[in-house]
């Protein structure tokens, strides 16, 4: 394999690595001191989703984007999800995290010689908010999400090749509510949807819920979620367009505690 490749690979290495880090720091500190009254709820999942939309960089309109989640499969480098929250009678306080690394590799040839170029993309969204519990089915939350979105492209076969890399990254503050319900103490309905601003002119999230409970710790979770966002940044030759809507089938399970 290339320099370039290797130098991928290491850098996903650590992303995982990050990640699992980041989910323990979080199942360690996000519990508030007294546990009295408190319960918690975690998750691992994995989210199915395609995208459409328009993405746009240094002018223009940008290029339309149609991608089903079995288009993006093959490349699928590495993704996972994880979700906490911690409940009492009146409060609720949720993180989530989400992150995928979506990777190509294309040979051809340039003046005659055989050129490969590597195609990287890497997405985090991290949510964090909390909400008031209007009764014991009907949450209002309010909420922010932090988007980073990293792209690279590395060349070989020429000379010493060539690199670039280019990173944006925006937040948005929500408010929203969801509706949870416990159905014959064991399959769980629910749903959530939210609205907001910020760094996008207008975003919006919504999720249809439905899991069951094998015992009173461990649960199966099937969700429909679908995430729209349209965000401009910069104007000239730091401009982007991301007028996307990422959705589709979110699996994983789930722990309470």
């Amino acid at each position: 394999s290339s320099a370039a490749s290797d130098v991928y690979k290491r850098q996903g290495m650590n992303m995982r690595k990050a990640f699992l880090i980041t989910i323990v720091l979080l199942l360690v500190t996000a519990a508030p001191a007294s546990s009295e009254g408190w319960k918690y709820n975690t998750a691992l999942y994995g989210w199915l989703s395609g995208m459409s939309g328009t993405i746009g960089v240094m002018g223009g309109d940008g290029a339309p984007v149609d991608a089903s989640f079995e288009d993006l499969a093959s490349f699928l480098d590495f993704a996972m999800g994880v979700h906490f929250e911690a409940v009492n009678p009146k409060m609720v306080l949720l993180t989530d995290i989400w992150y995928v690394n979506l990777g190509s590799t294309q040979n051809g040839e340039v003046a005659g010689q055989p050129v490969e170029i590597e195609l990287d993309m890497v997405q985090w969204i991290v949510e964090l908010g909390g909400g008031y519990r209007i009764n014991e089915d009907f949450t209002f939350l309010v909420a922010g999400r932090y988007y980073v979105l990293d792209m690279g492209e590395t060349s070989s076969g020429i000379g010493e090749g060539t690199s670039t890399e280019a990173s944006q990254s925006w937040g948005d503050l929500f408010i929203g509510a969801r509706y949870n319900k416990l159905l014959a103490e064991k399959w769980i309905v629910g749903l959530r949807g939210d609205i907001g601003a910020g760094g996008s002119d207008f975003a919006w999230f919504g999720e249809a819920v439905l899991g069951y409970r094998f015992t009173e710790r461990w649960s199966a979770i099937a969700a429909y979620r679908i995430l729209d966002l349209d965000h401009t940044g910069d104007e000239g030759d730091n401009y982007f367009k991301y007028d996307l809507a990422q959705n589709g089938l979110g699996v994983g399970v789930g722990f309470s505690f």
